[in-house]
């Protein structure tokens, strides 16, 4: 019997010839008694005869006969591994990746975490369908697709400096704001760098010239020497050699200069023999010059007259300086050009503050406080007025020396006295609860002992800005009818002549002007001091103070000498000037290399050369001039030709020489002669009047009616109109003395020519009453009986 086998995917179970063939899905092989499936996610594959797994993407559930059995996914997004039984999605934020067969994130997320699904890092939150960085002002510090985090809700203004914060601390203020610490970012106050973000308060960065306590403290001060602080934010904002309270205090071997900034001694030690150098010079300069003007005018009138000038004059000069030079230390912050700032630097001298230009504290090894300065400026000036005062009524004689020595002296150190004294009031309390001086940020107002040191600030304010100026107006007024009497009067009045440092440089009618001028010393030196240092307040009430000052002397004019009123107004203008360029300096904050500061400082220096330069020429030419107005020096060019001296030594008055000009026989000559010394007394007249600025008048016509019109000349009456000019009095002398010569036809005797050299050298004068005084051009003396041969 032939055995036939089943062909494959047929079987047979031997019980008949026939072969039935496998359902859908099975297969079997040649000759199987039984058809089989492949297994979930298999086909059979007839040339292998074996079951394979179905490509990816491709699944069947029971077994598939055949390639084609592999049924495709049929959903986008889903897939299906190779040999799947059924198609599957890849996990949310994933998609499958035909390389590596399996599912991948999507892009922008990131598989994290321990169970390893896709999802927003850190900073980054669900946008849509991606993931996406946090906004600014927005953070997120743990992974997930959940929201960002507010940074306004834990820091009230905050930003964050990037997008996709991830964390907290990423949240910080803007640009001129910072975190005051307490969950809000609060504006950045003066002082603090503005262009800076993120700062918190303990990272403010100061700029330079400001100060404050800690990194912990929100209190930002300016400084009172703005060079002493650098800035920043490190422990190292003050300057070398300074420390303490807004940099105030010097270090160990270091000293303070007149304007706040500690030098090492060495270096201070040069600075005190500049000054030693430059305040002996000015005193020999002085001393010289005084001698210069005995030896060459002698000590009586003429030399008392210029060196009394140059008194006055100076006594102008120092009262501006010394304001000028007090400003360093009344405003401490004060903003001056470097180049000026050299020229108030050498006028220190001027305040007569010892303790300004010696480095008392090198020598002291800082045992020396401003306390011990007050007691140093103010005793040994009381004990010298007092012991003058005495030593002057004991000794009778020296009762006008002692006294006006004791004048002098207070006149001289008054400001400085005045600022020290005010200085021992002002505290300065800090926000950590300190409180310190304001003069010397060394001393604790709120230690022991504070108050013995107020009662003697408040004595020393009676003695000095209250009862001086008190004591010159009551000594001035007790004598003041003596004062206000007539110029050569009042000179020679012994009484008053103890005071006459008080009175002796204004007008009669200005006898008090000496009370004014000290008020106002006192206001722009003590006063200004107490004002809050540094602010635009105290310098805009210095600058009114010098302008109101300026207009009132323009407008009064106290001063005896046209020249002394004018150094005073200009000294008075420059001082406005510098505090003006403090005012722009401080306004716009100008740095030394900037045109402006530059251009200000050349000018305040050139400004204070040219008064200086004005002022020599003005004594220079007072020591060539000792006229005392444009008409009598007009006379006074009379008088030296009436007495012209000839070859032969002989003086013949002009009265001699018109006599015998008359007795020539030749005409022609005689009238050339004439015309010739007309000439020549022009020409005199033109010379007396060159290069004289004085406006000196004679001393007891200074009282005259200014509405009088007639003025005698010689031994002829002359009217002439109010302004009527020197000149042409002088030409209508000589034009009457020339008719009365032609008309009389003849000499006159000798004491006809007595009388008229008499005349020639008197003047008449009339007081307010009308009476007439007589004044002698040549002895400069005056008398009310009239002189014989007039």
């Amino acid at each position: 019997t032939t055995i036939e086998l089943c062909p494959k995917n047929h079987y047979s179970i031997g019980s008949n010839n026939t072969c039935t063939p496998c359902s859908d899905g099975s297969h079997s092989k040649p000759g199987s008694s039984a058809c089989e499936k492949c297994s979930t996610g298999k086909y059979f594959d007839e040339i292998s005869n074996e079951c394979r797994q179905c490509p990816k993407n491709t699944f069947t559930l029971s077994g598939a006969k055949d390639l084609d059995g592999c049924t495709p996914c049929q959903n986008a997004g889903e897939y299906a591994k190779p040999g799947s039984g059924y198609c599957e999605k890849c996990p949310q934020y994933e998609r499958f990746d035909e390389e590596t067969e399996g599912c991948i994130c999507v892009d922008s997320f990131e598989r994290i975490g321990e169970n390893s699904t896709c999802t927003c890092k850190t900073g980054e939150t669900l946008m849509g369908i991606s993931c996406s960085p946090c906004e600014m002002g927005k953070w997120k510090d743990k992974v997930g697709v959940t929201s960002c985090s507010r940074c306004e809700d834990t820091l009230a203004g905050a930003i964050t400096a990037t997008l996709g914060s991830i964390h907290e601390t990423a949240c910080i203020c803007p640009k001129t704001t910072y975190d005051n610490g307490e969950g809000k970012c609060v504006e950045i106050v003066e002082g603090v760098r503005n262009d800076i973000q993120g700062l918190t308060l303990e990272t403010l960065a100061l700029l330079p010239g400001y100060w404050r306590v800690s990194n912990t403290s929100d209190d930002v001060r300016e400084c009172l020497v703005a060079e002493a602080c650098l800035g920043g934010n490190s422990t190292e904002i003050c300057r070398e050699g300074h420390n303490g309270p807004y940099c105030n205090t010097c270090i160990e071997n270091y000293n303070e200069n007149p304007f706040g900034l500690c030098k090492e001694c060495t270096g201070s030690t040069k600075d005190l023999l500049f000054t030693i150098v430059t305040a002996v010079s000015v005193v020999l300069f002085f001393v010289a010059f005084r001698f210069l003007v005995k030896k060459s005018l002698g000590d009586r009138s003429k030399g008392k007259d210029v060196w009394k000038r140059m008194k006055n004059g100076t006594k102008v000069m120092f009262a501006s300086g010394q304001i000028t030079a007090s400003l360093p230390r009344v405003i401490p912050s004060i903003s001056l050009p470097k180049s000026y700032e050299k020229v108030v630097n050498a006028a220190q001298v001027l305040k007569l503050d010892l303790f300004t230009f010696v480095p008392i504290e090198c020598w002291a090894g800082g045992n020396f406080n401003y306390y011990h300065c007050a007691i140093a400026m103010t005793l040994p000036v009381i004990a010298s007025c007092v012991i003058l005062f005495f030593i002057g009524l004991l000794s009778k004689g020296k009762k006008k020396q002692m006294h006006t020595a004791a004048i002098v002296i207070m006149y001289l150190t008054l400001p400085t006295i005045t600022t020290t004294v005010f200085g021992l009031f002002p505290c300065d309390k800090l926000d950590d609860g300190r409180e310190f001086l304001r003069a010397d940020y060394h001393i604790r107002c709120d230690e022991e002992g504070r108050g013995v040191w107020e009662v003697f600030g408040y004595a020393m304010v009676v003695i000095f800005p209250v009862c001086v100026p008190t004591l010159e107006f009551f000594l001035l007024w007790r004598v003041k009818e003596r004062i206000m009497k007539p110029v050569n009067e009042r000179a020679n009045d012994e009484y008053i002549q103890g005071l006459i440092f008080l009175w002796d440089p204004y007008k009669p009618e200005f006898w008090h002007w000496e009370v004014v001028e000290t008020t106002r010393r006192l206001a722009m030196t003590g006063l200004l001091s107490i004002i809050e240092p540094g602010t635009f307040t105290q310098i805009t009430t210095g600058l009114i103070m010098a302008a109101v000052y300026t207009i009132v002397l323009s407008k009064l004019e106290p001063y005896a000498e046209k020249r002394d009123t004018h150094v005073a107004i200009l000294s008075s203008a420059m001082i406005e000037l510098t505090f003006i360029a403090s005012f722009l300096m401080k306004s716009q904050n100008l740095v030394e290399s900037s045109y402006e500061a530059v251009g200000l400082g050349v000018l305040l220096v050139v400004c204070s050369i040219l008064l200086v330069v004005l002022f020599v020429c003005w004594g220079w030419n007072s020591f060539h001039d000792t006229g005392k107005s444009d008409r009598a020096m007009a006379l006074k060019g009379l008088r030296s030709l009436s007495t012209r001296r000839y070859g032969n030594g002989s003086m013949m008055s002009l009265t001699s020489v018109f006599g015998s000009m008359r007795k020539k026989k030749n005409k022609k000559k005689e009238k050339k002669k004439e015309l010739l010394d007309i000439e020549m007394i022009e020409a005199s007249l033109e010379r007396e009047n060159r290069n004289s600025e004085f406006a000196f008048e004679n001393p007891m016509a200074k009282n005259r009616k200014s509405g009088e019109k007639k003025k005698r000349a010689s031994s002829l009456e002359i009217e002439g109109d109010e302004g009527y000019g020197e000149k042409h009095i002088l030409d209508d002398i000589i034009d009457k003395l020339c008719e009365e010569r032609a008309a009389q036809g003849g000499a006159r005797d000798v004491k006809e020519d007595e009388g008229a050299a008499v005349t020639a050298v008197w003047e008449v004068y009339h007081d307010d009453s009308g009476v007439p005084y007589y004044y002698n051009t040549e002895t400069e003396q005056t008398s009310w009986e009239e002189p014989a041969g007039m």
